[in-house]
């Protein structure tokens, strides 16, 4: 009786130890798993392709309009760019139009659509930040889309350890890509790029955040490990582009 006793015991012990030890085994794929996720989420597009449905709309033939056909200007440093302690430019900006504010932008050579919300500026000169790694923000104290002067929208390469979908613009964008950018009553502004530079964070030529000028659209995101010292990533990536002339900039059903 005593044997039989001690050989159900055992087989308790055994069964309990590989209850355990299944646990385990699912603990660690478990986790496994997250960690991958993890490393996607930072690294690849899997998670966060487009925050944006595609543009309804057919690019136009490429026929760019005269305006803004250089480079900016790198000898002269912005003045208020994204994460310097610069003063806003004091001179005149657009008023907005009503009804054409931006609500997306498309790459269209990547098929990245991306979702865009308003900000300001604080009381430093700073472009406000957007607080998701899928969102871009539209300047408002500048241009709209079509409008005359700078167009500027920026946006996160990397969020919270979450791979942002401006992104595209250190990693994918070259001269000659197109973007979409949709507006709030549906009509669409149509451009292509025109360069793609990098600046040292606190050393931005003027023109990049200069709100007046020719009809152009900037992009802005920064690029490298965010510093904790300056309380940003030290280099910006800026993507300037200019106008597509499309007679059917117009509003699609």
């Amino acid at each position: 009786m005593e044997k039989n006793d001690r050989k159900e015991r055992r087989k308790k012990r055994r069964r309990r130890n590989r209850i355990f030890n299944i646990c385990l085994y699912v603990l660690s794929a478990c986790l496994i798993l997250f960690g991958v996720y993890i490393i996607l989420r930072e690294f690849t597009w899997v998670f966060n392709h487009s925050s944006a449905e595609a543009p309804d709309a057919t690019f136009p033939p490429i026929t760019t309009e005269a305006a803004y056909t250089a480079a900016p200007d790198q000898t002269e440093k912005a003045t208020h760019a994204p994460g310097t302690t610069e003063p806003p430019d004091p001179g005149p900006t657009p008023r907005p139009e009503p009804g054409k504010k931006p609500v997306s932008i498309s790459f269209v050579d990547y098929d990245v659509n991306v979702a865009i919300v308003p900000i300001g500026v604080d009381d430093e000169g700073n472009m406000h930040d957007v607080p998701s790694a899928e969102i871009a923000g539209w300047l408002e104290t500048g241009a709209c889309p079509n409008q005359e002067g700078n167009c500027i929208i920026g946006g996160h390469i990397r969020y919270h350890g979450k791979l942002g979908l401006f992104s595209v613009l250190r990693d994918k964008l070259k001269p000659g890509d197109r973007v979409i950018v949709k507006m709030e009553d549906g009509s669409y502004a149509f451009y292509t790029v025109l360069s793609v530079n990098e600046y040292p964070y606190d050393d931005i030529p003027s023109s990049v955040m200069s709100q007046t000028g020719e009809k152009r659209l900037t992009l802005i995101t920064c690029k490298g490990d965010y510093d904790y010292l300056i309380h940003t990533s030290r280099t910006r990536v800026v993507v300037v582009c200019r106008p597509v002339t499309a007679s059917d900039q117009t509003a699609v059903d």
